[in-house]
């Protein structure tokens, strides 16, 4: 019985092929969209779970609420080392710190050029890292590694850059900035599990200490170390948070702060690792984080992305169904019971969907190259194959198998033997309606799908074209690399500024795009009245070059040996500390008393995720990291080939470090880029799915009405009134599909744009555009067989069984 059920599926398949390839196709698609989905959620939500100790694991962070609430990822250098002695659950403390700013070494292999780098992913580290965090070594001895000074753990791939295939253990690498000698005590594997802790390097916490002095080193207020926590067996995160706060009012009464300010201001919540990745955006992250919104959405494009797949194999089951009526009759009259007429048509819904999902991992192999490009993944192929996704697979096969096809199984085994001998269809049975009901449900999610991106594609345009209030063009930035360059910095700036095609250079500590430091600032005389603002350090070019328009006062003019310390407001650190007229009052920051100048209009030097924070600039091109570089002209290479060679001039042995401003002002939205196209996709795969069926099903009811068609043809009627007349009412369906998803689709999209503090607005020409693009969809795909049918010769319809 089991080998006939078989035999006569694939007769069908191989009888009904337009039906059996649309049915496979959609499947395929489908499972091949969600697969890539499902890895791609599971790996969001596998971040740090690798980690053995992973539940004990916690990250201390810390959280200021007296004037403008701000939670920071980074905290005091002694307050994990503290807390360990005052609360019995803590069992090690493990702590990073990045160095600042971005490290510069340097190789020189015996009779070899040096080899010179800039490594941006670094940090300097406990050696109970070690143990914590899983470190696994390849070369040396994992207990020692970090424990001596100037000892410098690598990665595989940073120890095969400098040192090829030699053996690393014991050679020496140059820190160009700070001219120190590290040497290479172990190689590390990289993590086999996605994990927020990304670094190439590490040097041991000891070398740091050796040149910091104590008062930074034991300094509570400065948040600068990333600071974790291991728990002991058997103790809970609420029972050390239980005992944090009277831990707070010890560790920071050594300020000078009473009980009542600590409690009422300072907040030490402790954050489990396996958080960070996807709900942790505080301040001075490791690096930039997910979010789980993205999983939600992802999960919900997967789910409704088979759902559309299965609806297409309902309704093409269904409606293939009545060409099938008189097989049914008869295995009725032969005795067959509706038990095994459900599992005859359930096998068959296993096989379409086992050759649908045989295909769709062909189309995923295929996928997986474009879709790591498209997410900023690594997704492979290997993945499918654990056990654990066999079972997952499985499962998933099976389930989609008996979503799709059991209703049609139940259908057709319910035709009344009589009528079905007799090949009596109805076009008003209940399963018409319900076929209709699916048909609005998949181009309901295609509309839902279509207008979100028209809305996430206006959002990314916006940060693109949104004046900042700040000129972003034509700017380079090149980095002042070591000492040798920061001591040279002012020839250096005179000797880039004799390029005809370079119209201005100004120094500056920060870029526009990465995180500003904070600080205290307060009026001198009012300590009391300290607030925290974000600081950037320049010289008197910078405001012009960036063109940023003065609000009052003036700019900084070129200072001397004898002018006082400088101050520039933007708008909002005048409102913050509540001046009317700033212009000529003297503040106090970082020890020194300066004067503001001036006052400067508002510049969005983060992204547009947040409103413009209040910002000091100070007159100080001492501390600049960076020249700005403002170009003319098109020859940007040789430009670049210009500032290169004066630096190999000036400060040989350099590094030329360059980025230009606006490409690094775009890649602060790469995020929200990377989901907005792959959203892209997979609206167009849902719209294509919902099309698929669309297809199948206009060409069925094209088939059933042939006769109709014929009559109609030899009455008089039109080619073009025919073709109205065969898709009007998949069209009717259509426009019921787009009003009852315009809501939904606005509210979610509308819940969406709140993540921003410029949101765009959604504007009435969405839905227009929207219902314009799925009704054009909607009449190509349904056109072709209604201008078939309606071309058919009437003779030719009217024979037609």
């Amino acid at each position: 019985m089991l080998s006939n059920y078989f035999t006569i599926a694939w007769r069908n398949v191989l009888r009904y092929k337009l039906n059996s390839t649309l049915t496979i196709t959609g499947l395929a698609l489908g499972l091949a969209c969600s697969l890539l989905i499902i890895l791609h959620v599971r790996e969001e939500l596998t971040y740090d779970n690798g980690f053995s100790k992973a539940d004990r694991i916690f990250r201390i962070t810390s959280e200021n609420i007296d004037k403008k609430s701000r939670q920071w990822a980074a905290t005091s250098p002694i307050l994990g080392v503290e807390m360990q002695k005052a609360i019995p659950a803590v069992q090690t403390v493990a702590r990073f710190h990045r160095p600042y700013p971005d490290r510069v070494f340097s190789y020189a292999p015996s009779g070899g050029a040096p080899k010179l780098f800039e490594e941006k992913s670094g940090y300097y580290a406990d050696s109970t890292v070690v143990d914590v965090f899983d470190l696994s070594f390849v070369k040396g001895d994992p207990r020692t590694a970090l424990k001596q000074i100037d000892a410098i753990v690598l990665t595989e791939a940073m120890a095969t850059k400098y040192f090829g295939n030699e053996d690393p253990l014991g050679k020496r690498i140059q820190d160009d900035l700070d001219k120190r000698l590290l040497t290479v005590t172990g190689v590390i594997k990289p993590y086999s599990f996605p994990t927020h802790l990304q670094f190439d390097y590490l040097i041991s916490m000891s070398t740091f200490y050796s040149y910091t002095d104590k008062n930074t080193l034991e300094n509570r207020g400065w948040a600068g170390f990333y600071n974790y926590v291991l728990l002991n067996n058997g103790a809970s995160r609420s029972d050390v948070e239980a005992r944090i706060p009277e831990f707070m009012v010890k560790f920071y009464e050594a300020k000078g702060e009473t009980r009542k300010e600590i409690l009422a201001t300072r907040r030490t919540p402790i954050q489990p690792i396996t958080d960070i990745h996807l709900h942790s955006k505080l301040e001075k992250e490791m690096g930039p984080n997910s979010d789980i919104t993205y999983v939600y959405v992802f999960s919900i494009a997967a789910l409704f992305i088979l759902l559309l797949a299965s609806v297409n194999f309902i309704n093409m089951a269904t409606a293939q169904a009545f060409n099938r009526m008189k097989e049914v009759g008869v295995r009725k009259a032969l005795g067959a019971r509706k038990g095994q007429l459900i599992r005859q048509f359930l096998g068959e819904s296993f096989i379409l969907t086992l050759a649908a999902a045989l295909v769709a991992f062909g189309l995923f192999r295929l996928a997986i190259p474009f879709y790591n490009e498209l997410a900023a993944k690594t997704l492979r192929f290997e993945q499918l194959l654990t056990a654990s996704n066999t079972v997952l697979l499985v499962l998933l096969i099976g389930l989609i198998s008996l979503i799709a096809g059991f209703y049609p199984a139940l259908f057709i085994s319910n035709f009344d033997p009589v009528n079905a001998l007799k090949g009596k269809k109805s076009q008003f049975s209940s399963v018409t309606l319900i076929r209709k009901g699916l048909i609005v449900f998949q181009f309901s999610v295609s509309v839902f799908m279509i207008f979100s991106t028209i809305v996430v594609y206006r959002q990314m345009k916006f940060f693109q074209t949104k004046d900042l209030g700040f000129d972003q063009d034509q700017v380079i930035a090149v980095k002042l690399y070591g000492r040798d360059m920061w001591n040279k910095a002012d020839v250096i700036q005179q000797e880039f500024q004799k390029n005809s095609a370079i119209t201005n250079v100004a120094r500056i500590s920060t870029l526009p795009g990465d995180r500003f430091g904070t600080d205290m600032l307060a009026l001198l005389g009012k300590p009391d009245d300290a607030t925290q603002l974000r600081f950037m350090w320049a010289d008197e070019h910078t405001l012009p070059l960036l063109q940023v328009g003065m609000k009052a006062g003036r700019n900084f003019v070129r200072k001397t040996e004898n002018a006082h310390f400088s101050l520039i407001l933007n708008e909002a650190a005048a409102k913050a500390l509540k001046l009317d007229s700033p212009i000529g009052q003297k503040a106090v920051s970082l020890g020194d008393t300066g004067e503001i100048v001036g006052i400067v209009r508002d510049f969005h030097f983060a992204s547009l995720h947040t409103t413009v924070d209040p910002l000091v600039i100070v007159q100080h091109p001492g501390q600049a990291n960076y020249f700005l570089l403002k170009t003319k002209g098109n020859n940007l290479a040789e430009t670049l080939q210009f500032a290169q060679s004066t630096l190999a001039r000036l400060s040989p042995g350099s590094l030329f470090i360059y980025t230009f401003l606006d490409e690094k002002m775009a890649r602060l939205y790469d995020s929200e880029k990377r989901v907005g196209n792959i959203l892209n996709v997979f609206a167009l795969f849902a719209i294509l799915i919902s099309c698929l069926g669309l297809f199948g099903l206009s060409a069925y009811a094209a088939q059933i009405r042939t006769k109709e068609v014929g009559i109609r043809k030899v009455l008089g009627a039109t080619v073009a009134g025919l073709i109205v007349l065969l898709s009007g009412d998949f069209l009717r369906l259509v426009l019921i599909a787009i009003v009852l998803a315009f809501p939904l689709a606005w509210w979610a999209t509308s819940r969406w744009l709140q993540n921003f503090a410029y949101p765009t607005s959604i504007e009435w020409w969405m839905f227009a555009l929207t219902s314009l693009v799925t009704s054009a969809v909607a009449v190509l795909t349904i056109s072709f067989q209604s201008i078939r049918a309606a071309l058919m010769n009437p003779v030719k319809s009217l024979r037609s069984e």
